[in-house]
């Protein structure tokens, strides 16, 4: 029998349909493919997913979110000097707090400090417990004979030069933690002589990944000026902002006190995951100098 016209049209009716299925199941395989190798090359890590839904959450909160708004910069944690000081610095980190943490590379520092560190208030009960916790694990990434030595040989009978080696060592050691530094002049009013003394921060790694002003003041502003001028003998001032994310380190600058210092006038970061966050009060609660002890 001859086909009719009626089922030829039926007909390719069907091819049709059959082909535009095909097409659209090829582009939905292969888009998925391609969001799924995206997602392999660019995998957002913990501490991203953490702070891009804090981020949402702070819509609906009186405090504002701080810092750069562009994404942050790609860390080199890959390299072998990054990853031996990062290696270093996690393993005193566990010591002092008791455990280490599940989750792998920079995130598991994150994962310690907020959740073994600021948090813990079995361990450490105040602002001024962690800030000292944080001073040793700093005194433990050195032997213990080396500090001393360094204050007697260099600290007290040459202060600038030691503040200018130890502003090099820090600007090279410290990238994976606080991100790119450079070596500058140090802000000290009355000194002419300041060149060297300083290192700047472009964007502070720390900070940005963990949210937190409390994080900032307390393990690691508080912390490092007071390891640097009890245990090496030599001043720091560090200045944060918060606007973005840069940190000024000034060698030979004695701090200012707590009730003076800027940094502790600050309110909670709008992005900011940490349990002791406060809506009743209009300061970050690590940072209230009259509650640290």
């Amino acid at each position: 029998d001859t086909p009719s016209p009626q089922n030829n049209g039926t007909r390719r009716l069907t091819m049709v349909a059959i082909q535009a299925k095909f097409w659209v199941i090829s582009s939905i395989v292969l888009s998925s493919g391609t969001r799924i190798r995206s997602l392999r090359s660019n995998r957002i890590s913990r501490s991203g997913l953490s702070s891009i839904s804090s981020r949402l959450l702070a819509r609906a909160s009186k405090f504002p979110v701080r810092g750069p708004a562009s994404d942050p910069p790609r860390y080199d944690d890959a390299s072998p000097l990054n990853r031996t000081f990062m290696s270093l610095f996690r393993a005193r980190m566990a010591a002092e707090v008791g455990i280490d943490s599940p989750v792998e590379g920079f995130e598991g520092i994150i994962d310690l400090t907020m959740n073994r560190l600021i948090n813990n208030p079995s361990r450490y009960e105040n602002p001024t417990k962690v800030q000292a916790a944080s001073q040793r694990i700093l005194k433990s990434l050195f032997p213990s004979w080396l500090l001393p030595a360094f204050r007697w040989m260099f600290a007290r009978p040459f202060p600038k030069l030691s503040g200018r080696m130890i502003a090099a060592v820090t600007a090279v050691t410290c990238e994976w933690l606080m991100g790119g530094c450079q070596v500058n002049s140090a802000n000290i009013t009355g000194d002419n002589d300041t060149d060297g003394l300083g290192v700047h921060v472009q964007r502070c790694r720390y900070l940005e990944e963990s949210g937190c002003a409390s994080v900032c003041i307390n393990c690691c502003k508080i912390p490092t000026q007071r390891f640097f001028l009890e245990d090496m003998g030599v001043p720091v001032t560090m200045t944060p902002n918060y606007d973005d994310f840069s940190c000024q380190f000034d060698f030979g600058k004695i701090p200012e006190d707590t009730e003076s210092d800027p940094a502790f006038n600050v309110p909670c970061f709008g992005q900011c995951p940490s349990k002791r966050r406060h809506e009743d009060s209009t300061l970050c609660d690590g940072a209230r100098a009259n509650t640290l002890d």
